[in-house]
């Protein structure tokens, strides 16, 4: 299950965002949507996660079958 972490600097005013549980340019659509409502950045870092490859499976049907 995706996690959104925000980290708020009460002093400086400063955001700070962390998004867990998404692997891959997945992550990249959701911190887009989060800009959207919170504003630019001013620093972005990827993590091990963001580079972590997504095993996908195929599933294969033999022919005549639905």
């Amino acid at each position: 299950m995706p996690i959104i972490e925000f980290n708020i600097d009460p002093t400086t005013g400063e955001l700070q965002m962390h998004i867990q549980g998404i692997a891959g340019p997945s992550c990249d659509d959701v911190a887009k949507l989060v800009e959207e409502l919170m504003g630019q950045p001013t620093r972005e870092q990827r993590t091990a996660e963001y580079y972590a490859h997504v095993l996908v499976q195929p599933k294969v049907k033999p022919r005549g079958q639905s």
